[in-house]
């Protein structure tokens, strides 16, 4: 796929980064009422966190292993610093028994201490593969169960810190994905949409099965794909964000042409009614939103007919009962969209179309005329797509 057309996983990375500097504000704000009250040793504290080096974060891992456990200041305080230096974090790793403390207030009855951890945990998977690995194997059943909490804050660190992992490491997100995280993701993500922004957890849900969907499609043990199977169809089209949809079911089942041609019924017109629906509500291609939801429907659109051509009278159908719209209308508003990136597609899709209407009694031999795009346009784009 191409590169401007991926949504990138540094999405998380500054999620955490904005989270941070709006925890470090409030710190602030705290310290300057503090101030006028003549607490003015907090000012130096908040300084403190804006200059944490390798030594001071090898002396809060040494006091926190020592006295076996960490105090909200500790983990605040190590969380700013795995935050500012890749070499904070390297050091905290090689600190034996630092990390342990660190799971152990996440599974502890503090809420507070719980939260302090899990914000410690997010910028520690920050790190390079290696700290994936080992927060998944230490921490990773916790992350997953804690998916389903109660506690906003503690979902939202949660599936950060699961994000992270599994952009990094390979290891890492072997270990979660055996630990079901597949169904909990799933139905994190095709809930209905909650007005409390703060409770939709949708969109990181969606970037966390774009990862997976992305990179581990194929280690996916037989139970992740049966659940997948089944539940596929459970997206409302409608239901934001739409836009990772048809891009995740197509990177985990469509690689195998056995698996499509043999999709129930209702998937198959669930999967053209979605298309459709991405296509007919995306006027133009303005950004990494529009591209995903309308290449996705192209592919997705043009493999069904591939592999499972009596899936074109459907296709026809919800054309004209849905939309309002003939063949020739719909071809013209995919051509309309002038990008460089999908023309193959389209030009896939319309492979497919022109193989079943060579079938048809009532096939209109002018129906390439009848396209409003001219070839040297077509010539212009696929040399684009080639440079």
């Amino acid at each position: 796929m191409d590169e401007n057309l991926l949504v990138p996983t540094e999405i998380f990375r500054e999620k955490i980064r904005v989270y941070a500097n709006s925890q470090r504000e409030h710190h602030r704000e705290c310290s300057r009422d503090s101030l006028r009250f003549g607490l003015g040793e907090i000012k130096e504290r908040v300084q403190f966190l804006d200059n944490l080096n390798e030594r001071d974060v090898l002396g809060l891992a040494k006091r926190i292993k020592r006295r076996k456990r960490a105090t909200p200041e500790d983990m605040y305080r190590l969380s700013h610093a795995f935050l500012q230096d890749l070499e904070n974090i390297k050091v905290f790793n090689k600190t034996p028994g630092a990390l342990q403390i660190l799971i152990k207030e996440l599974t502890g009855k503090s809420s507070e201490c719980q939260i302090s951890a899990a914000e410690c945990l997010c910028n520690f998977s920050l790190g390079d593969a290696p700290v994936c690995e080992k927060i998944a194997s230490l921490a990773g059943s916790y992350l997953v169960t804690y998916l389903h909490s109660s506690e906003i804050q503690l979902v939202r660190l949660c599936l950060w810190t699961l994000a992270n992992i599994l952009a990094t490491s390979s290891k890492g997100a072997q270990t979660c994905l055996q630990m079901q995280l597949i169904p909990q993701l799933w139905k994190l993500y095709i809930g209905d949409e909650i007005a409390d922004n703060l409770m939709d957890y949708k969109e990181d849900s969606a970037i966390c099965l774009q990862i997976i969907s992305l990179n581990y499609a194929s280690i996916l043990n037989e139970k992740d794909m049966e659940f997948l199977l089944q539940h596929a169809n459970e997206k409302n089209p409608t239901c934001l964000p739409n836009e990772y949809h048809l891009q995740i079911i197509f990177q985990i089942f469509f690689n195998q042409e056995e698996i499509v041609a043999n999709f129930p019924e209702n998937l198959t017109t669930y999967l053209i009614s979605y298309s459709l629906s991405n296509i007919n509500n995306t006027a133009e291609l303005s950004g990494v939103k529009e591209n995903l939801m309308v290449l996705y429907a192209i592919r997705i659109l043009g493999n069904i007919l591939a592999c499972v051509p009596s899936s074109y009278t459907k296709l026809l159908q919800e054309l004209s009962s849905v939309y309002q719209i003939n063949l020739t209308g719909f071809l013209n508003k995919l051509f309309s969209y002038k990008s460089s990136p999908i023309i193959l597609e389209i030009l896939w899709f319309l492979k497919n179309i022109l193989r079943q209407e060579e079938s048809d009694t009532t096939f209109d031999i002018n129906l390439l005329d009848k396209l409003q795009i001219k070839r040297e346009t077509v010539v212009q784009q696929l040399m684009q797509k080639s440079g």
